[in-house]
């Protein structure tokens, strides 16, 4: 054992630990399964190539004339070392003996008989343990004998050299689509992601830079003091490109906080008014479809549930946040303050302008961002002043803020909650049960279950399944996106399929949203086959929705691809009329 090779096994461990218990962590096994899958191929190609070509080429004979004139030459120098043996060493070691000899009897008499019994006794142990242990190594011995006699003879030899060249042919295509892959994989995640190309339905390619654009217009136009709320996604983009504080970003390990940014979005607008004025200044959300805040607000109305229990009495998948198959929105949607912040300028739906004031949108509306009124200059002195801050130690730099004294009463009432994600913390029996109702609720949703939405299938639509596909690439280059409630309905995406003028369409469900294209012509035929696309669907289990991300279980990316997709691809079709029966007299 090295430290290294101890190095690599603890490394393994420890990552395995934390990888298990929460799924984002697997990033750190990326490492030490690369170091670990090296040493591995390094065995096999030693064992089945190196050192089986070097042996057999000894047992041949083909270099044995080397290694004989070597092994002669080593001899002779040891021979010639024996030999200048110094003799005054020999008379000294012999002198010693001498004296030890004449020493034995002396003890002998001096010790008694006990002393004797206990002496031949131990002596006796030692003997019989001595003797175990050399029979063991006699064993071992005479197997490794035979095992070598077995694994290095001509026949096994050959046979392992054969093994070795089956593997690299077998291995060398799988390296080079890996490689290519890899290649693939980091072009694709070193392109800003804020900035992509699309097209208008007219067909014309244009640049879509809208999230630049409303950052800048924070930094802008904006006071350098102002905060921002946004869901947390954004955080990091507010921050580094905007240069305003935000209320949340993806370093928010403080669930409580992020369900407080639930209630709010997901709540009244006089209701979240209330809360947001205490904590912020703008509110910026993400619009215009392709994973918008409608898209996560499911998530958000959930999680916020998850401390304050009065968003959904009683629901933990707070399934009455959501859209009927149609696309109408549920009365709790449709009075929140995300949905009318999300859809503001659609006919019939504004923001309250006394409370939030529209001061931009983007291009192509993507973003849309709103000024908070009446914000309590109190509640924003309170909190920015650094005695009302909570130091780790006296003149630390690690101080976190606090609640203004106006939200007191808020965060009085919220109940904390252990995540499945918190496996240092030990998780208290309501958070349990929570839990375990989440999951049996998620399961009846993916289902189909008539109890949570789902049809129980038999209603006929206009489509017709073309088949499985795994990559984006492989629909039409014209695609559009649609994503949230679009994304799990067979309904919906015909609906939006037919909207934008497109003929196909290819679905992918994540759980009760997921994620929607359509286009107008196929690429490829399909090229899949597996199980990922045979979710059903939750509005009507007779057809099949794809899946993405966990829903896909242990399914892998597509070639190509970063996420986990299996997109259900159907052709839209008019739906047929049922002729009328014809009455007696007609026949």
């Amino acid at each position: 054992w090295s430290d290294s090779n101890l190095f690599l096994i603890l490394y393994a461990v420890v990552a395995y630990q934390f990888a298990n218990k929460m799924a984002r962590l697997i990033i750190l096994l990326g490492p030490v399964a690369s170091a670990l899958g090296g040493v591995a191929i390094g065995f096999g190609v030693d064992q089945l190539l190196i050192l089986s070509v070097e042996k057999l080429c000894i047992l041949l004979g083909w270099i044995i004339g080397l290694f004989k004139k070597s092994d002669t030459e080593e001899g002779e120098a040891e021979e010639e070392e024996d030999e200048e043996e110094d003799p005054d060493d020999k008379k000294e070691s012999s002198k010693k003996e001498k004296g030890n000899e004449e020493e034995d009897p002396d003890d002998k008499k001096e010790s008694s008989k006990k002393e004797k019994k206990k002496k031949k006794k131990k002596q006796s142990q030692q003997m019989t343990a001595a003797q175990a242990l050399e029979h063991i190594k006699a064993l071992g011995a005479v197997l490794w004998y035979w095992f070598d006699l077995l694994y290095n003879n001509r026949i096994m030899l050959v046979l392992r050299i054969g093994l070795g060249v089956y593997g690299l042919l077998q291995l060398y295509p799988k390296a080079v689509e890996f490689n290519d892959y890899s290649h693939q994989l980091a072009d694709g995640m070193s392109q800003p992601q804020i900035m992509f190309k699309a097209k208008l339905y007219n067909g014309q390619e244009v640049m879509v830079d809208d999230y630049r654009e409303a950052y800048w217009w924070l930094r802008d136009h904006t006071p350098e003091d102002a905060r921002v709320m946004s869901w947390w996604d954004y955080g990091y983009q507010i921050t580094g490109i905007g240069h305003r504080t935000t209320i949340a970003d993806g370093n928010t390990w403080n669930h409580e906080h992020i369900a407080t940014l639930g209630l709010i979005l997901s709540g009244s607008e006089e209701k979240a008014h209330s809360i947001a004025r205490h904590l912020a200044d703008y509110v910026l959300v993400w619009a215009g479809g392709g994973g918008d805040d409608l898209a996560k607000s499911p998530h958000m109305a959930r999680i916020g549930n998850s401390v304050y229990r009065d968003i959904c009495p009683g629901d933990p998948t707070c399934s009455q946040f959501g859209f009927y198959q149609g696309g109408q929105p549920t009365p709790m949607m449709a009075k929140c303050l995300l949905f009318k912040m999300v859809q503001h300028g659609k006919p019939g739906i504004r923001v309250n302008e006394s409370l939030f004031q529209h001061v931009y949108s983007t291009k192509y509306g993507k973003v849309r961002i709103f000024k908070i009124r009446r914000v309590s200059l109190k509640s924003k002195k309170w909190v920015s002043d650094p005695k009302n801050r909570v130091c780790d130690a006296n003149g630390s730099w690690y101080c976190t803020g606090q609640y203004p004294p106006a939200l007191k009463p808020l965060i009085a009432r919220r109940k904390n909650f252990a995540q499945l994600e918190d496996f240092n913390v030990k998780k208290d029996e309501h958070a349990k049960k929570y839990q375990e109702e989440y999951h049996k609720r998620m399961d009846g949703m993916r289902g189909g279950s008539k109890r949570d939405g789902g049809s129980g299938g038999g209603k006929s639509v206009g489509v017709k399944y073309i088949g499985c596909y795994g990559a984006e690439s492989e629909m039409g280059e014209d695609r559009q996106y649609e994503g949230g409630q679009y994304g799990a309905s067979i309904e919906l995406a015909r609906n939006f399929a037919k909207e934008v003028g497109m003929k196909y369409f290819g679905i992918a469900r994540a759980d009760v949203d997921g994620h929607l294209f359509a286009f107008s012509k196929l690429r490829s035929k399909p090229k899949l086959s597996d199980a990922g696309c045979d979710e059903p669907c939750t509005d009507n289990d007779a057809y099949k929705c794809g899946c993405a991300d966990e829903l896909c279980g242990g399914l892998k990316p597509a070639k190509g691809e970063t996420n986990v997709r299996r997109w259900a691809v159907y052709e839209v079709v008019d739906k047929k009329k049922k002729p009328a029966k014809r009455s007696k007299s007609e026949l």
